[in-house]
């Protein structure tokens, strides 16, 4: 006998849990010694009453029969109370519980639970219409319990199937007799924010690059101030200062200033030129005309 449970989250947290149910042909002749068919022996009435899509039996030319139920959710946190739905209180799936957890770049999905096979029922003992029906066809329950409890434990397989948004298929194989943990994780990126994170830190880059590189502005020169003019005249122009150097360059002289040349002898402004010695007489002075009636 083998069970597999198959729990479908998609990514804005709704799915289904499938659950495929195979008995063979040894467990089936077992349910069916006292006379009593598969689909009476076992009732699911009440999963379907509770919202389950109940299949019918399959039987398999083997002598193997087989059986799907599932039910949808429409939140992750509706999973818990689907599984133990499907397996009951005692049932072999322990705590498994579904999460999503959104994060501004990524959303986190997981399943979380224990398989235990190691105290593991029928649940025969917790059906009072099934036990009623057995003693009715004379068959004894605990005989048929014992024989079921025999089979599962020796013989009883039980997979759970994680399919989660942006993730492979994680199957978990529970051990005979142990207890086996089921942990399934899943991230899903959130292309959207990252395409816009990622923009902003381009503009950004590019916002500080041009901040860097703009061209620099002169500044104006500042106005000068005016003073109102006297009794009430117009303002008086500041004539601004002439700009001089803080130091002022010494013009440059040579060491050695040369003299003039001036001759040996010059003329005196006021004498007549005197006539060097070895040179010719001066020429005779004419006598001064004297008007005639004056002498």
């Amino acid at each position: 006998m083998s069970a597999t449970v198959d729990v479908r989250i998609r990514e804005n947290g709704s799915g289904v849990v499938r659950v495929l149910v195979e008995i063979d042909a040894s467990a089936l002749k077992a349910v069916e010694s006292g006379g009593v068919p598969l689909e009476q022996a076992v009732r699911l009435d009440d999963l379907t009453s509770g919202g389950w899509d109940v299949g019918p039996w399959v039987r398999a030319e083997d002598g193997s029969a087989t059986i799907t139920l599932a039910k949808p959710f429409d939140a992750v946190e509706q999973v818990a109370d689907i599984v133990t739905e499907g397996g009951g209180q005692q049932g072999p799936l322990r705590e498994v519980e579904a999460t999503r957890e959104s994060g501004f770049l990524a959303t986190e999905y997981s399943l979380t639970g224990d398989i235990d096979l190691e105290s593991v029922t029928t649940g025969l003992q917790n059906d009072p219409e099934l036990l009623a029906n057995l003693t009715a066809q004379s068959v004894d329950p605990a005989v048929i319990d014992q024989q079921l409890l025999a089979q599962v434990k020796a013989s009883f397989a039980l997979d759970v199937v994680a399919r989660l948004p942006g993730s492979p298929a994680q199957r978990t194989n529970a051990k005979p007799g142990a207890v086996t943990s089921i942990s399934s994780t899943a991230s899903v990126r959130n292309s959207t924010r990252l395409l816009f994170l990622g923009a902003a830190a381009l503009l950004a880059l590019l916002a500080i690059v041009l901040w860097f590189w703009r061209p620099r502005k002169k500044r104006p020169k500042p106005t000068p101030r005016t003073k109102p003019g006297p009794r009430g005249g117009p303002p008086r122009q500041r004539v601004p200062r002439p700009h001089l150097p803080e130091h002022m360059p010494r013009p440059h002289l040579p060491e050695h200033m040369p003299r003039p040349h001036l001759p040996e002898h010059l003329p005196h402004p006021h004498l007549p030129r005197r006539s060097r010695p070895d040179g010719p007489p001066p020429p005779p002075r004419k006598p001064p005309m004297i008007p005639p009636g004056m002498t």
